[in-house]
């Protein structure tokens, strides 16, 4: 901490410009609170009191409304700039909050306001929570351009009765075909023998054997056409067609709605790169008036739908930190999405704790609990997010290696991580049925070939592996899919799972992993001397560097015209060994 740090003088702007009439500007306190362990704090400041020409433009503010102002609804910048005998300085830069405490005294001539941070976390927040994908895409802040497609194919799982049931009807249908066939060559056999004797004899029997032979071709050319078209509705039926949804990269969905308020993202999470948000799908196939399929219909745009989580912005914020085990900050209008794992703060930060008393200490026991599960949602309109759950959900469970008496064992408690948001399934084979119709449709294929205007049923039954898979069209959970090359790769659960998002980021909060990465020790209420500095450092980062050790500050409560303050803070510091881990993945 500097030298400077005392003495802190202080003045203040309403709309850039400055004004005196704030009543006792020097007692204003400033509360830092660093909720869910945040990079950057949420600040409240206790409400201000406006006397004299200031009182007057926030009046007027609100009166302008009325006649082409912006009024209440919007708020007027409000800045302090803090500053002492230094060429140094910092800002609290804020609105006035007209709709939340705001007052006017008549008899005493005052407005009491408060305010709201501008670029603070719980500003953006408050944005993201009031603002849809649908509004983003009404007002073109996300166009065409922004979505990609995937295939997919509704496969649902067949019974043993189905299975059977097919396997008939194809072997009738081959039977009769090859039966045909034989007949139509014989006739023609026929009439070849009979040709050449007919030179010598009467050429009644030939014309006869010839009439039979045209009937054997025709009825071979019908059946086959038949066959054909029975094969095309069968296979249509049993094996639908490939489809396709229209998709939204997960980073271009954060990048969008940082830019439509302003702001550049900066999330180094390499996932993102292959990530897509696959909404959830109301729609129903058309189909005709016999029950087959006459039009598909996949998603029609790649932003969530208004029943998904996801749809309004703040959840596909919260979303991303939920999964990456994040911390989300402002900084100079970037917002930042980075791991907890990621030393990128530590790298950052410029803060120094002054060396100080300090009175007691704690411990962070209540951040572990005795279960913690990782979990994916499954969707009962799709049987695959079921049958399929591996890599659904990851439970981490932690017990006492050495116990002497269970009944006092003080482990307890369930920390679950909900995504809210289902898994996507490959489809990896052929099933038993595609394979039945591989078969048959390759004979058909080859008898098509050798008649003119071959058909490709093998080919097109084959094409569908790889594709994302779903046990019904109209699906009700969003997905999460890891695509390469517009495809799930073959090991796409192994690249993105439960317990791959906890192997890769929320091992950071093991109690035993990684040297119990996750154990602290903990101080609060911590006296220590503080000034403008140390308030500009700490609202950007919170972390330090505690006798070589990693530490955050999670809270801090300054009055401005003193030079102290109370701060509350943790260090990573290993308290017990008697600790293990039992991992579970459901399958």
């Amino acid at each position: 901490m500097s030298d400077i740090s005392k003495n802190t003088e202080a003045i203040f702007t309403l709309d850039g410009v400055r004004y005196e009439g704030l009543i006792e500007l020097h007692d204003v306190t400033i509360q830092a609170n660093y909720q869910n362990d945040n990079v950057q704090p949420s600040i409240t400041v206790e409400d201000f009191t406006f006397t004299d020409e200031s009182k007057e433009v926030l009046v007027q503010h609100i009166e302008d409304g009325l006649t082409g102002g912006v009024g209440i609804f919007e708020g007027m910048p409000f800045n302090i700039t803090l500053f002492n005998n230094q060429p140094q300085q910092a800002n609290f830069k804020s609105y006035i909050d007209f709709t939340n405490g705001y007052r006017e005294l008549l008899q005493d001539g005052r407005v009491d306001v408060s305010t709201i941070k501008d670029d603070g976390i719980d500003n953006f927040f408050d944005q993201l929570g009031a603002t849809t994908y649908a509004y983003l895409e009404s007002i073109g802040a996300i166009t065409t351009s922004d979505y990609g497609t995937i295939n997919y194919v509704v496969e649902k799982k067949f019974n043993l009765v189905e299975i059977l049931t097919t396997s008939i009807v194809l072997y009738m249908m081959i039977k009769e075909l090859a039966e045909a066939i034989e007949r139509t060559a014989n006739a023609i056999a026929d009439v070849l023998s009979l040709s050449i004797a007919s030179i010598t004899s009467a050429p009644a029997a030939a014309i006869l054997a010839v009439l039979k032979a045209l009937i054997a071709v025709a009825y071979t050319t019908i059946l086959l056409l038949t066959i054909i078209n029975l094969a095309t509705t069968l296979i249509n039926t049993l094996v639908p067609p490939k489809r396709m949804h229209k998709i939204m990269t997960v980073q271009r969905l954060l990048e969008v709605v940082c830019e439509h308020f302003g702001y550049t993202l900066n999330a180094p999470i390499d996932e993102l790169k292959y990530l897509v948000y696959n909404p959830s799908n109301p729609r129903m196939d058309d189909k005709t008036l016999l029950g087959f399929i006459d039009k598909t219909h996949g998603t029609p745009v790649g932003i969530p739908n208004v029943q998904d989580y996801g749809y309004y912005c703040a959840e596909m914020f919260d979303m991303v930190k939920n999964l990456f085990y994040a911390k989300i900050s402002i900084t100079n209008k970037v917002v930042n999405i980075i791991p907890r794992i990621s030393n990128y703060w530590l790298l950052k930060s410029t803060y120094n704790l002054p060396d100080v008393e300090i009175q007691q200490k704690q411990y962070n026991t209540d951040e572990l609990n005795a279960t913690r599960l990782l979990n994916f949602e499954v969707d009962i309109n799709d049987e695959w997010t079921i049958d399929q759950y591996i890599g659904t959900s990851y439970e981490i469970k932690t017990s006492p290696i050495t116990v002497t008496n269970k009944n006092a064992v003080l482990l307890k408690g369930l920390d679950e991580v909900n995504m809210r948001v289902a898994l996507g399934n490959r489809k990896d084979k052929l099933n038993a049925i595609e394979n039945l119709l591989v078969v048959v449709g390759g004979a058909i294929d080859t008898v098509t070939g050798v008649f003119g205007g071959g058909t490709n049923f093998a080919g097109k039954i084959k094409s569908k592996v790889g594709v994302l898979k779903v046990s019904n069209n109209w699906t009700t959970q969003p997905k999460l899919l890891y695509i390469k090359n517009n495809k799930l790769p073959t090991n796409h659960r192994s690249l993105f799972s439960a317990q791959t998002l906890y192997d890769n980021y929320h091992i950071d909060g093991s109690f035993v992993a990684n040297n119990g990465i996750g154990q602290k020790v903990v101080y609060n209420d911590v006296v220590i001397p503080f000034g403008f500095e140390d308030y500009k450092v700490l609202t950007n980062n919170s972390y330090f560097k505690y006798n070589g050790a990693d530490a955050k500050i999670t809270s801090f409560n300054w009055t401005i015209g003193m030079d102290k303050a109370k701060v509350s803070f943790w260090v990573r510091s290993r308290y017990t060994k008697n600790l293990r881990e039992t991992f579970i993945n459901p399958s």
